[in-house]
């Protein structure tokens, strides 16, 4: 008994057409995937601006840290008590960097100062040890802050020469370290640089600012 095959006609054209349109749409979701997958490319570090992940030594990554964990503390404070809490009420509950101990000291053993401004509280902690670590300053939005630096902390520093062998301009140290004022124009003039995080696409679609 002889069994034949009859195949349609036009079979192995249509086979063909349908692994060139599986192809083609396998292709195409590739492209989509590749261009979705591509880091978006990071926003240029505006020029009084220093990236928190890859520009900080050690210790600047600590006290960066550590007034990350601070600024929340110190707005619920504020909310709570209706008062600027003040630096030796923050060392009193031992609220790093503003405590005192061995590890505070290794990260430039800041002295702070706090200046409250109208709808912000500004610390400032100027390094003992500028070879460890940058001067800092904390901004903490209060009431009204959507009105001050779009109501987000902000953290600045200023190397005098010091850490990682950037800043410094050769004046007095003292007068460097206290800004005589806090506004973003006064502060670059005075050569503060404003911290920020920058993310992977992956991670998040906005830049952070510290």
């Amino acid at each position: 008994m002889t069994v034949q095959v009859v195949r349609p006609a036009g079979a192995g054209h249509e086979t063909l057409w349908v692994s060139f349109a599986a192809a083609a749409v396998l292709a195409l979701a590739a492209v989509v995937v590749g261009v979705r997958a591509q880091p978006q490319a990071a926003a240029a570090l505006a020029p009084h601006q220093i990236d928190a992940r890859t520009q900080l030594n050690a210790a600047e990554q600590g006290v960066h840290a550590d007034l990350l964990v601070a600024a929340e503390e110190i707005a619920a404070l504020h909310e709570s008590d209706q008062t600027a809490p003040g630096v030796e009420q923050l060392r009193g509950m031992g609220l790093p960097p503003f405590s005192q101990g061995p590890e505070t000291r290794a990260r430039g053993g800041h002295e702070w100062r706090l200046r409250a401004q109208a709808h912000e509280l500004v610390y400032i902690g100027r390094s003992a040890a500028p070879e460890l670590a940058a001067s800092f300053l904390l901004r903490v939005p209060t009431d009204g802050a959507a009105h001050a630096h779009g109501g987000e902390v902000e953290i600045w520093l200023k190397r005098e020469g010091g850490a990682n062998g950037e800043g410094g301009d050769g004046g007095d140290r003292a007068a460097a370290a206290w800004p005589e004022a806090l506004d973003d124009p006064a502060l670059v003039r005075q050569g503060w640089r404003q911290v920020v995080t920058r993310y992977d696409a992956g991670v998040t679609r906005k830049d952070a600012s510290h």
